[in-house]
């Protein structure tokens, strides 16, 4: 530019720019929130899988974090007060952490110990090898156990320093109206877990045995050294760690080893200090009360573990100072009738006047042999009880559970930054319901499911599916609270906000006070300790700071410095500000349904009803949500060799009772309906919906898919896969039905919108006949009962005791060649050759025979004799042989050994008929196969003109198969393979040879096996006109065929010509004819019985003329097919002796036999 030039841009231009900014930004909103709202609906009614903790890409973690320690947060002006709420804080933290790492690492390992056993039992050393497997953690417990003994010691010394058995002497603080309920409460709690460990310890028998023989073998192996290759001395060390688990963990002695533990030393007497027994006894009156009003409350969420807690305590307090109060022990079975229930984890369930009896024996005159009669039939009754309640309480539980998480709902509409102290009320009392309701519903659970198993009581199927609906309100629970998670990290700092605003309020009110009046010692302690609790409000709600704050306030709860109003809602207020800072951890601990994995018998009841009812099918999330709880502590089992073993069993046992239960009913449910709905035309049973409800199945099959231990269960796809498997498999094996499957198929996805993968089989039409692979596996039995037709190329069935008979064709043939691919083809000519083998044998011990060999003989030896002056095999010489051989013998059925021959050579026939009839099919098929293809001589090829147009890979394979299908079909379509000569070439050598020379002569027996087969063929067809049809037939050209084939295998040919068996048979029934004309003429009018009897003869000799014409034009017809160097010689041969003599008649059905030759393509 040549110059620079300003540019003045006024209010207005900016306005203009932002509208349109705006208006862009809102219309990119808008078409946000559409795609939103097309999702929602695309996603269906019911609702996704449950949300799974460990498999969420993000996760949020709601507890409150601080990274500073507890010195740094313990800092006030009193030097002595912080000392005292460093000290106390300290240790109550450690036994948190103790608890905590006995429920994480020690619980699931020993109580899960010996689970997982075989049917068959444990293999030989087995046990040793899984007892070794859980050494390290038993050597674990034993270092637990003696780190609390340490804990448990330092406390004590803490606690008498600060209460001095001399009362006149205020020790380092002036404690005298001061109760620390904290560090009692998380005293009981490490006390609970050492009776669990007991408990559970002792109720593990597989783990005694065990542990019984592997001790046995660690002394073995320090016996025998040159074995074991251990000395005693090497194995010293592991039999001082066996010994100290032994006597500490084996003998369920844990907490006993706490009673006894030496709590004495010079500086400081802890049995001794009365004031500080009278200080526990307080508190553990106190605590007894607040159970007693709050156990069923909800404010108690874990009323259970505070109850073996306090129990501990009390033992505790009697073992230590050795002193009894009634107060306790009535205090005690008030609480146990109002808990009859107590589990300690898993299915451990805990009897707590029992167990004192057990560890504190002189407590048991306070639980007398009436009192424990008395709770036992109290947890009967109560179990009875619930029983009977439990469907209504399941209901009214769904019906809480809806309404709560319907107000939760409500409430996360509102924007955090619009809500008033009154909303925030609201939100931490629905928060902290969802909690109580949580509590309630699992304690149910467990006093239903463990009570049947401790008091030995079976379990009803209402009372089983009644747990499994409270199972899937639980879960429906942990669900609300996980599909609420963002309203929960919104709220959350609000609430906590809030209820530390209230608690604050209340401190600095008695801050006020306190600082009023004269400040003494005890009053500037009191004022220290709420400044500290202010330090502790001032910042997040950590467990350091909660904690450090409840100890801070049982400081400052003396001297009348908070009133008692206060006190009660400080306590209201202080255990919801826990729950709310807690309520990730607390909501997953309440839902845990870990406890499902020791009452798995349940499963396939539930699953049962499932299918059965069918009502609210989404709720099976839940329950399989409620089975991946128990993966986290069957993860943590390691006395299996093989890493997951028990997860994996697990897993196969559920899916294995879900499979059959479920997805297979399901199956076959679609398919029966499927049938039905397919076949209603046929007389069906009563399917009125009006008077017989039809069970409607489609929401079991469109549910979201199913999480099962880390494995997807579509059951929609598990019912297609099954439809696929069945059509496919049915169609295969009755392929005439493959019309129905494809209605069954269409109606799966018209009705059930189930969608199958097409089978791709060759569907069969309505002319399918008989498979062609059943008559090749039985050609056996085809050849039998099949007769062949030579001109028109089919077999019909010999007899059938139906009203119709089979008939096998070209086009049968070529439909089965479509069905099952070209390849039959050769396993066709395979099949004929073995069947063939086991015929020539038969074929040769025949002619082998004294009696058929010294015929043949006599009968060459008489034509060599007389072909000089005869020119054809005298027909008298074969109509002797033909009756004759009727002499040595019949068969049951009165056949004769020709007759039977005879069918021997038919059977031949028949099967090269078929591999004739195979191979024209092949041919039939390949040309309608073919027929779509322009040119066979010039095909162009796809993939060539793909690679010029440059397309995609996809594309270019596609052409590259295209190109293999042509390429397949125009070779099966050119290809001429002469299977006729394979078979003549394969037994043609062996048959020629000279062992064989007793075939040689077989030429000579086909005139009388001729004159057999026309007088079998003259009474076949006379029996189409009689009413009994049995033994009727109209064709039979496999003797035609047969002979053929063994005159081209046995080279014969020539031999058979020379005799003119066929001119001589013409010759004679010309005679025969002339001479029966001449005489019928020559008595013309004198007898008409004679002449009846001369027409009879005349037509008889005409239709055994008729029938030798037709098998000579069969036999030449097929010797048409074996083709040689033979072929124009016996055309020229036949030509001139024979077609001399032949009437016209038998010329025009020779022509016509030819051109129906000519027609079917050979």
């Amino acid at each position: 530019m040549a110059g620079d030039t300003t540019i003045d841009y006024d209010e207005n231009s900016h306005k203009a720019v932002a509208e349109y900014e705006l208006r862009r930004y809102n219309s990119i909103v808008e078409q946000h929130g559409d795609q939103l709202e097309e999702i929602i609906e695309a996603l269906g009614p019911h609702p996704l899988p449950l949300w799974d903790m460990f498999s969420d890409p993000v996760s949020l973690n709601l507890m409150p974090n601080e990274n500073t320690s507890l010195v740094q947060l313990v800092q006030c002006d009193n030097k002595i007060v912080n000392k005292v709420v460093l000290a106390l804080s300290s240790l109550c933290s450690e036994m948190s952490q103790l608890v905590n790492e006995a429920r994480t690492d020690l619980y699931p390992v020993v109580v899960l110990y010996g689970s997982g056993v075989k049917d068959d039992g444990e293999a030989t050393g087995d046990s040793q090898t899984s007892l070794a497997h859980i050494l390290p953690t038993l050597h674990h417990i034993t270092c637990f156990v003696k780190r609390v003994q340490k804990v448990v010691q330092n406390l004590m010394y803490q606690m008498a320093s600060l209460y001095p058995a001399d009362r006149k002497s205020h020790g380092l603080l002036d404690v005298s109206g001061v109760h620390f309920q904290a560090v009692y409460e998380h005293l009981g709690s490490l006390f609970g877990t050492l009776i669990t460990l007991d408990e559970v310890v002792l109720g593990n028998s597989f783990l005694h045995e065990h542990w019984g023989a592997y001790r046995r073998l660690v002394r073995s192996a320090g016996s025998d050294e040159q074995r074991f290759g251990y000395d005693r001395a090497s194995l010293a060390p592991l039999e001082k760690m066996l010994n100290d688990i032994d006597s500490l963990v084996m003998q369920g002695s844990m907490f006993m080893s706490l009673l006894r533990h030496p709590y004495d030393r010079d500086e400081v007497l802890v049995t001794r200090n009365g004031v500080l027994r009278e200080e526990i006894l307080n508190v553990i009156l106190g605590w007894c009360a607040q159970l007693e009003q709050s156990g069923g409350e909800g404010w108690w969420c874990d009323f259970q573990p505070q109850v073996v807690g306090v129990t501990g305590l009390i033992i505790f307090h009697h073992s230590i100072f050795n002193c009894q109060d009634k107060r306790v022990a009535k205090a005690l079975v008030s609480i146990y009738k109002k808990i009859p229930c107590i589990t300690l984890t898993a299915s451990v369930v805990w009897l707590g006047e029992r167990y004192i009896a057990t560890v504190a024996p002189p407590l048991n005159q306070l639980f007398d042999r009436k009192t424990q009669d008395m709770l036992l039939a109290h947890r009967t009754n109560h179990l009875a009880q619930k029983v009977q309640t439990v469907a209504k309480e399941a209901q009214l539980v769904n019906l809480q559970v809806c309404g709560w998480a319907v107000n939760l709902d409500a409430a996360s509409k509102k924007h955090s930054s619009q809500m008033k102290n009154q909303d925030l009320s609201q939100r931490a009392s629905l928060l902290l319901q969802g909690m109580i309701l949580a509590h309630t519903v699992k304690y149910s659970i467990e006093t239903i499911l463990n009570l049947h198993t401790t008091l030995g009581r079976p379990m009803g199927k209402a009372c089983a599916l009644s747990v499994c609906c409270l199972i899937e309100s639980l879960k429906a629970i942990e669900n609300t609270y996980n599909h609420h998670k963002t309203l929960l990290a919104e709220s959350l700092p609000h609430v906590i906000q809030y209820l530390t605003c209230q608690v604050l309020t209340i401190v600095t009110a008695a801050k006020a006070r306190v600082s009023t009046t004269r400040l003494d010692g005890r009053r500037l302690d009191i004022f220290m300790a709420l400044s500290l609790v202010e330090q502790m409000l001032a910042g997040s709600g950590t467990m350091e700071r909660r904690l450090v704050m409840r100890i801070a306030f049982a400081l400052a709860n003396q001297a009348k410095a908070l009133r008692e109003e206060d006190i009660s809602t400080l306590l209201i207020l202080l255990r919801r500000l826990d729950l709310a800072c807690e309520v990730q951890t607390r909501v997953k601990d309440a839902t845990n349904c870990s406890l499902l994995y020791h009452h798995r018998v349940i499963l396939p009841t539930y699953f049962e009803n499932f299918i059965q009812s069918a009502d609210h099918v989404h709720h099976i999330h839940f329950m399989m949500a409620a089975i991946q709880d128990c993966s986290v502590p069957l993860v943590k089992c390691i006395h299996h060799s093989e890493p997951n073993y028990l997860l994996k069993q697990f897993k196969d046992e559920v899916y294995k009772h879900f499979k059959e239960t479920v997805l297979d009913r399901l199956c076959q449910a679609v398919e029966t309906e499927l049938r039905l709905s397919t076949h209603t035309h046929l007389q069906l049973d009563n399917r009125n919906p009006y008077h017989k409800p039809l069970k409607d199945i489609s929401p079991v099959l469109h549910m979201q898919p199913i999480t099962l231990l880390s494995c997807v269960i579509s059951v929609k796809d598990y019912v297609e896969q099954y439809l696929e498997r069945t059509f496919y498999a049915l169609t295969v094996v009755a392929p005439h039905d493959w019309r129905t499957y494809e209605e069954m198929r269409n109606l799966a996805a018209s009705k059930y919108n189930l969608f199958t993968v097409p089978s791709h089989l060759p569907s069969h039409t309505l002319e399918q006949g008989v498979d062609v692979l059943e008559i090749m596996r039985n050609i056996h039995i085809f050849v039998q009962h099949y007769l062949y037709n030579l001109n028109q190329q089919f077999f019909v069935e010999a007899a059938s005791n139906n009203k119709h008979v089979n008939t096998v064709t070209i086009k049968h043939i070529a439909n089965s060649i479509r069905t099952h691919g070209a390849g039959i083809i050769n396993t066709t000519v395979n099949f004929t050759y073995q069947f063939l083998r086991k015929k020539f044998h038969v074929f040769s011990q025949f002619l082998y025979d004294e009696h058929i060999k010294s015929r043949l003989l006599k009968d060459l030896q008489h034509w060599r004799e007389v072909k000089v002056n005869q020119e054809h095999f005298p027909y008298d010489r074969a109509e002797k042989f033909n009756k004759g051989i009727r002499k040595l013998g019949l068969t049951p059925d009165g056949f004769s050994y020709l007759d039977q021959f005879r069918g021997l050579i038919t059977h031949i026939g028949n099967a090269m008929g078929y591999v004739r009839l195979v191979r024209s099919g092949g041919l039939h098929c390949s040309s309608n196969a073919a027929r779509f293809i322009p040119d066979l001589q010039d095909v162009i090829s796809f993939s060539q003109l793909c690679e010029d147009c440059e397309v995609s890979p996809e594309t270019y394979k596609a052409a590259e198969n295209l190109d293999a299908v042509i390429n397949n079909l125009t070779r099966n379509f050119h290809q001429d393979a002469d299977y006729f000569k394979l078979l003549v070439d394969v037994f043609a050598p062996a048959l020629r040879d000279n062992k064989n020379s007793h075939l040689r002569n077989f030429y000579l027996i086909i005139p009388p096996l001729t004159i057999n087969f026309v007088e079998h063929s003259v009474a076949a067809k006379d029996n189409l006109n009689k009413k009994n049809k049995a033994g009727a037939a109209f064709t039979d050209d496999g003797l035609a065929m047969g002979i053929a084939y063994l005159l081209k295998v046995l080279d014969q040919n020539a031999a058979f010509d020379s005799l003119h068996w066929w001119s001589g048979v013409r010759r004679r029934y010309i005679s025969e004819r002339e001479k029966v004309e001449k005489q019928k003429q020559s008595g013309s009018g004198v007898d008409d019985k004679l002449q009846q009897t001369l027409s009879l003869t005349l037509s008889r000799l005409q239709q055994y003329q008729q029938e030798f014409e037709l098998l000579y034009l069969s036999i030449s017809s097929a010797c048409v097919f074996f083709r040689g160097d033979w072929a124009s010689s016996l055309s020229s041969d036949a030509s001139s002796s024979d077609t001399q003599s032949v009437t016209s008649a038998s010329s025009n059905k020779e022509k016509s036999s030819e051109k129906a030759l000519e027609n079917n393509g050979q």
